[in-house]
């Protein structure tokens, strides 16, 4: 009907609390091999059903959370780096048989956007532009050239950040960032008084989420990131990324409530 659900975001959740969950019962174990294969297949699974949607970008994401939360838990740097490799050895046999011809072209027009300026490097090129012809005041809220004349594709969701410099400039970029960087700081702190390891471990899930969907959509608007389609968490239009990122809050709040001293 009327209603659309994006799973991939509702999944992002549903694994950190497994992770959670798990690393917080083998906490004191977790640097042997088995439990390092074992939390890896909770995401190995997942992660293969989104690829052949595919959404590499999401995929990237819960990988992501999935190695740091093992560095926090303890994992040793030697198992990490046989992984980094193992990931490089993954990367070269999906870019031979597993990546589509436009997650290619993607990554390729990562190196030079310039190399193909109206077709794979256009929303890049555009979203550089963008950016930069906001200067330090902005051209003012709807009065963005680039965004409101649509040479911008895709403004209102993966693009969004090059509107924000385009109309508010840099000192509108600047505030963005800086409500941002709050938020992971209170997150950081519900996670620190936690009352326990699972919930501490669930709120650095939560606060790693967060933090990869700004990272990630801010530096592919630079042109420093292959753009991948990962929302900007509470600015980009999306209706399944919101709702699970505020379902997030609420679990913080509730650790929060519970934690130790505030």
């Amino acid at each position: 009907g009327e209603f659309g659900l994006q799973p991939v975001e509702l999944v992002k959740l549903i694994m950190i609390v497994v992770l959670a969950r798990y690393l917080s019962r083998f906490s004191s174990e977790i640097h042997r091999v088995k439990h390092v294969f074992i939390s890896g297949a909770f995401v190995a699974i997942p992660s293969f059903l989104i690829l052949l949607q595919p959404d590499l970008g999401s995929v990237m994401v819960l990988l992501s959370i999935w190695l740091i939360m093992l560095l926090i838990s303890g994992l040793r740097w030697r198992h990490l780096i046989v992984f980094l490799l193992i990931a490089l050895i993954l990367f070269g046999v999906s870019w031979q048989w597993g990546l589509k011809d436009y997650q290619k072209d993607r990554l390729v027009t990562f190196v030079d956007p310039y190399g193909d300026p109206l077709g794979q490097g256009y929303n890049v090129i555009q979203s550089v532009i963008a950016i930069g012809s906001g200067g330090l005041f902005g051209k003012g809220l709807g009065y963005g050239t680039q965004s409101q004349l649509n040479f911008l594709p895709e403004k209102h969701t993966d693009f969004i950040f090059a509107v924000v410099a385009e109309e508010l400039g840099l000192i509108g970029v600047f505030f963005l960032l800086s409500f941002y960087l709050f938020l992971f700081w209170r997150i950081y702190l519900v996670a620190q008084n936690a009352r326990d390891n699972f919930s501490r471990f669930l709120a650095v899930g939560i606060l790693l989420m967060l933090i990869f969907h700004v990272i990630i959509n801010v530096a592919m608007n630079l042109g420093v990131f292959p753009v991948v389609g990962i929302p900007l968490t509470f600015l980009s239009y999306g209706g399944s990324n919101i709702i699970v990122s505020f379902i997030a809050l609420g679990v913080l709040q509730n650790i929060r409530r519970n934690s130790i001293v505030w």
